[in-house]
């Protein structure tokens, strides 16, 4: 039988055959198989990586269990099984679109199959009990890689993120190094970074040899705020940070062991607006809107003109604004002194309301939060809830 070499995989497995277990098998039996397991696995030699869960039941003569893996192309796999005191004969085959592509059918407790897959696919996975009954265990290995000093593996995962990025973030920036590391088999590593002002994020994640399931988890101010968990190893998150704030990157070895590559990357900043703050007046509006963004429109860069208007009591006008996914927004109002209370909303091509400020002024100021989603046209409102007269609107970007 062929004992296998081998390099990385992933792998995600559920139980699609339930003619096995015995009722009431004790959580003793259960910790007893896999300490045998892992006794087992230690005897025929280090190298090897566990994946996924350990699968433990029980059978009776007779009767079998069936899993389904998923393996990655050009990856080498060791399947091991051990069963009870009262287990004598135990077989383990692998099957692939119905066809057998590993066995292990000896009159022994514990069967070893090993696979080296040359596609990417699903295969199904059958222990059978031929002698005896009692407990099982069964776990799915991947051995390791030296691929060089741990120092030329990180830059080797290091420059595969670039890969990553050029496909995930394309059209965005990195802020500064990657963060990369090696970590073992369930460990984990955090890191802190500095987002700079209100704007969309990505954090992209590359694993490297010997790496099976790689997560990420986003924390600001205490609470998580993005995540991926899914089985992979090239994970993806991103948040649309409302303000300058420090995120704590947690990057979690789920399965395998190896080098990691994190980056951050922000969308790239609008270019140069030929339009002014505030337009080319200079009259009572213009200076007001010149006045709150220096205040209040943390230093983006105009995107549109001012928009201007005379507005009655509950009087409304709308302009259209081109906003760009990734891109973090400022509304910024401003009424001459007959207007008390000017209000701004952002709406949507359907008109839903997305978003409106929350002054109770002659002015208003409103930050997109969350950030556009979508690049699109969108709807600003400007509306006099208290008093009348005229308006000056003007939308802001980073």
């Amino acid at each position: 039988m062929q004992r296998a070499i081998a390099v990385i995989a992933f792998v995600s497995a559920v139980i699609v055959a339930t003619t096995y277990s015995r009722p009431g098998l004790a959580e003793k039996s259960a910790v007893e198989m896999k300490a045998a397991l892992e006794a087992r696995a230690e005897n025929l030699g280090g190298g090897y990586v566990p994946i996924g869960r350990v699968r433990a039941g029980g059978m009776s003569e007779g009767q079998s269990v069936e899993f389904l893996e998923v393996l990655r192309r050009g990856a080498c796999y060791r399947l091991l099984a051990v069963g009870g005191d009262k287990v004598a004969d135990l077989d383990l085959r692998v099957f692939k679109g119905g066809k057998q592509i590993a066995v292990d059918q000896g009159v022994v407790p514990d069967p070893l199959a090993a696979y080296c897959a040359d596609a990417d696919g699903e295969v199904k996975v059958r222990l059978q009990l031929y002698a005896g009954n009692g407990p099982y265990a069964l776990q799915l290995y991947a051995e390791s890689v030296d691929a060089g000093s741990a120092s030329e593996q990180e830059a080797a995962v290091a420059l595969s993120l670039d890969d990553v990025a050029a496909q995930a973030a394309a059209g965005m920036e990195r802020l500064g190094d990657p963060f990369v590391g090696t970590l073992g088999h369930r460990n984990a590593a955090t890191f802190d970074v500095t987002l700079p002002e209100a704007r969309c994020y990505k954090f992209l994640g590359a694993g490297g040899a010997g790496v099976q399931d790689l997560t990420l988890t986003i924390s600001a101010d205490g609470r998580e705020v993005a995540a991926d968990r899914i089985s992979g190893v090239r994970p993806a998150a991103q948040w649309c940070a409302p303000d300058r704030t420090v995120a704590t990157i947690k990057v979690a070895m789920y399965g395998g062991s190896g080098s990691f590559a994190i980056g951050v990357y922000a969308a790239k900043r609008a270019a140069a607006s030929p339009e002014k703050v505030g337009g080319a007046e200079s009259d009572f509006i213009a200076n007001r809107i010149r006045q709150l963004h220096a205040q209040l429109g943390k230093g983006r860069a105009a995107v549109t003109p001012v928009v201007r208007g005379n507005l009655a009591t509950s009087g409304e006008q709308v302009f259209n604004a081109k906003l760009t996914a990734g891109h973090c927004y400022t509304v910024i109002g401003a009424g001459s002194p007959s207007v008390k209370n000017l209000d701004v909303f952002l709406l949507d091509q359907s008109r839903t309301e997305l978003q409106k400020d929350g002054t109770h002024d002659g002015f208003a100021v409103m930050d997109t939060s969350p950030c556009p989603r979508f690049t699109g046209t969108y709807i600003v409102k400007v509306r006099a809830t208290k008093g009348a007269g005229q308006f000056g609107a003007q939308v802001f970007s980073d």
